[in-house]
């Protein structure tokens, strides 16, 4: 009997030894590693002041004449400082994008009134009338991560 109760002492002590050392998979750890903060675009608008709908709806495009220069103002809050703001623009949303500027940090105001940074970057309208520009914005952080973009359509009158 004692050579029944000592096997079967083995035989569970092993099987909690072992089922001891299995990690479970956990499927959620690839979907959460974090590479480090990233800068956040809250609203991306074109021109002087934000223009409105008549039910409140910011409007972010606008129509111009051909080669006006246009500001894109980019908001933006972050947790770490930045590196630069980069302007893409493209022919339409899915369109292949071209970088048109550049712009080190260190541009950006406070604006109390919309308790947010922003940084204003001039844009010259395309030569041609009648044509609709795709501008896209994001903000590089000093760890070298981008925000996700943000676009904004500039239009030229015909």
């Amino acid at each position: 009997m004692k050579k029944y109760i000592k096997a079967v002492f083995a035989i569970l002590s092993a099987t909690f030894l072992l089922t001891g050392c299995y990690k479970e998979p956990d499927l959620f750890e690839d979907l959460l590693v974090s590479n480090g903060k990233v800068p956040q675009i809250s609203v991306l608008w074109l021109g002087d002041k934000k223009v409105f709908s008549a039910a409140g709806v910011l409007q972010p495009g606008i129509t111009v004449d051909s080669t006006t220069t246009v500001m894109v103002n980019v908001e933006f809050t972050s947790e770490i400082p930045l590196k630069e703001f980069k302007l893409y623009s493209a022919a339409t949303t899915t369109g292949t994008q071209t970088l048109i500027s550049t712009t080190p940090a260190g541009t950006q105001k406070y604006d109390q009134e919309l308790r947010n940074y922003v940084v204003k970057i001039p844009v010259t309208a395309p030569k041609s009338k009648n044509t609709t520009l795709v501008i896209f914005a994001e903000a590089i952080g000093d760890n070298s991560l981008a925000s996700t973009q943000k676009n904004v359509t500039l239009k030229t009158k015909p």
